[in-house]
Parts: C-alpha cells; structure tokens; sequence
C-alpha cells in the first residue's frame, strides 16, 4: 500500500477554528476526487494511492496531481508506505517508493517522533529527550533495538515509537463520507445581544432549508463566530436526539451564545452528523395544534421542493431601532413546522 500525505502549512493554521475549517474543506475537496480520507489532526489528511489510479490516468503522478488541484490552496504532498512516514515525505515534499521506506526512516531524527506519538507534547518530548541521551539520535538506531529492551524501558509509549520507526502501523481509517451542510451569517458593526439572537434564527433556518439536507434530521452543530476584534470562536453542541425543529435548535445554541468573547462580525453553523430523515417529531403544545404543524410542514415542504429553498420567506426582525430600514428586518426560509 502507497499513502498519500496533504499538509496544510502550519502557517495558515495559527487560529484553531480557522484550522479546523480549512481542514474540514480539504477533506471534504479530496473526497471529490474518489479519496477515502483519514484525518485526526489539524490541517492534514491521509488517503491509498490504491484504487485512484485507474480514475486518473493510472499513474501515480495523476492522482497527485488531481490532489492538488482539489486542495485549491498551498499544500504539500508526500507519499510513502505508511501514514507516519508519508508525514515525513510530505515535510519534505518527496515521494519513497516502498522499496527504500526503511532506509528513509532510519535517516529520520528521533525528534520526528515527537507529534506523532499519542502523547501529550511535554511527554512526547521528554521520550525524545531521553533516546537522546541513551545516544539514540536516529530512527534506524531505535528500529535495531529489540522488542523486549525498549518495552522494559519505555513501556506501550517506547512499543509505539517502535513501531513507527519500524515502519510497522495499522492501516488507514478512512472517515465516512458527508455532505457538506452549513450556513453563515454576516453582521453589521459588531453585533451583539438581541441582535445576535434574531441572527441564530436567521441562521437555523438557513440551515434548515439547505437543499442538501434532503430531509435528513441533524444529530450534532458546531456554531461559530468571526470575532470583530480579530480571531475567532467555535463550540460543538450534541442533541442527544436527532432532531429537525428550529425551535430546539435555537434553545440549545442560544445559551451558547453568551460564551462569545466579544463582538461577533459574522455567525456560523455547520451540522457535523446528519440523522435518518425527518418524520413525525412531537412536540409538547399545550394550543393541541400538532395536527396542523404537521400538515403546515409537509405543505411547506413540496412547495420548496418542487420551487427551491428561498420560495418561502418569513420575516424575522433584527434591530427595529437602527436608523437603518435595511436593518430592522432579514428575509429567512421558513423552516419546517
């Protein structure tokens, strides 16, 4: 088995919610391309040249080449036969064919080690520390150790560094394929309190009215913010429930809302798990109108069906004392009843 490594400069990766978008749009643009992609770290995505050949050109150059085309920004790209060491061919923009693996990893510093243990990164360092003063400076020199010696030393953290200078790992652990499903949000001058509240509607029922999420009911969010100061903010908000009703959505994010550090300059919101689709979901009303929420959804549903998501608006009001009409109020989607 050949893998393929894409890096994103760790450069372009300084803020962690930024990251994890620019990460989160890489796989999504590989998978694109017919890659079953493994990704758990930031900024970085693992797939088998195996099976992508024949799609493109039947080389591997093509398959490299449609990688980076996908990728529509600056990475770099590395293969080798494992995960561990196509990091490292991709730190060095190079291709090892899995003749010459071993010679490549045992060229390689025990230091490279350091982020790819699962340790955390004072630990991680202290074992590369160690090998150093035991004289062991390269990965060849700690391969040759036995098996016995280093578990006696190091215990599963010294069995894993092994394993990895030996070129011995599992294999690749594809993530399962979705579509993508968010929405954002524009803010004028900072927005915040109310105003920030009426955008969370506006925003849920984008999300909602998404053509993509074909009905599907949503199982887990991540809301996040563009800060005006700079910077910015995400938190994950499970559901416990798969659900499909804005009503339960704005509850749970709106407490969410008071976590943000300061003004926000635009509001997002992604759906990372999508549910079976939408049925009949009761809701507590004490007016005993369920019957006809259920009828108004379904009507609301074929009519957007059969004329797209925006053939339905409803107003929801944003600042009615800005001096500004364009402010007092947005259009949105009616989402489902």
């Amino acid at each position: 088995m050949e893998v393929v490594c894409v890096l994103i400069p760790d450069s372009a990766l300084a803020d962690p919610v930024e990251a994890g978008e620019l990460t989160e749009e890489l796989l999504r643009r590989l998978e694109r391309i017919g890659a079953a992609v493994e990704s758990e770290r930031l900024g970085e995505a693992f797939f088998a040249l195996d099976g992508l050949r024949g799609i493109h050109g039947g080389e591997n150059a093509g398959v490299l080449a449609a990688a980076r085309r996908a990728a529509n920004t600056q990475v770099r790209i590395g293969v080798a036969p494992t995960r561990f060491a196509a990091y490292a061919a991709a730190q060095r923009e190079t291709i090892v064919p899995p003749a010459d693996a071993g010679d490549f990893l045992a060229g390689l510093p025990v230091s490279a080690l350091a982020g790819r243990l699962e340790l955390p990164p004072r630990e991680a360092g202290n074992l590369v520390e160690t090998l150093g003063r035991l004289g062991i400076e390269q990965l060849g020199e700690l391969a040759a150790l036995s098996h016995d010696l280093v578990a006696d030393r190091f215990g599963m953290v010294g069995l894993e560094a092994l394993c990895l200078a030996r070129g011995e790992e599992g294999p690749l652990r594809p993530r399962r394929p979705h579509e993508e499903l968010s929405a954002e949000v524009e803010l004028p001058e900072g927005a915040a309190g109310a105003q920030l509240d009426h955008a969370l509607k506006l925003l849920v029922a984008r999300l909602l009215a998404a053509p993509q999420r074909k009905g599907r009911t949503v199982l887990g969010l991540r809301l996040g913010a563009v800060l005006c100061g700079g910077g910015s903010w995400s938190v994950d908000q499970g559901l416990g429930q798969a659900t499909a009703s804005a009503r339960t959505l704005c509850a749970l994010l709106t407490t969410r809302l008071e976590k943000l550090p300061g003004p926000v300059a635009a509001l997002r919101l992604r759906a990372l798990a999508l549910g079976p689709p939408l049925g009949d979901q009761l809701e507590l009303s004490v007016r005993g109108d369920e019957h006809r929420r259920r009828r108004l959804g379904a009507a609301i549903r074929e009519v957007r069906a059969a004329q797209g998501s925006d053939s339905l608006l409803e107003v929801i009001p944003l600042d009615s004392a800005s001096r500004f009409p364009e402010r007092w109020a947005m259009l949105a989607p009616s989402p489902d009843r």
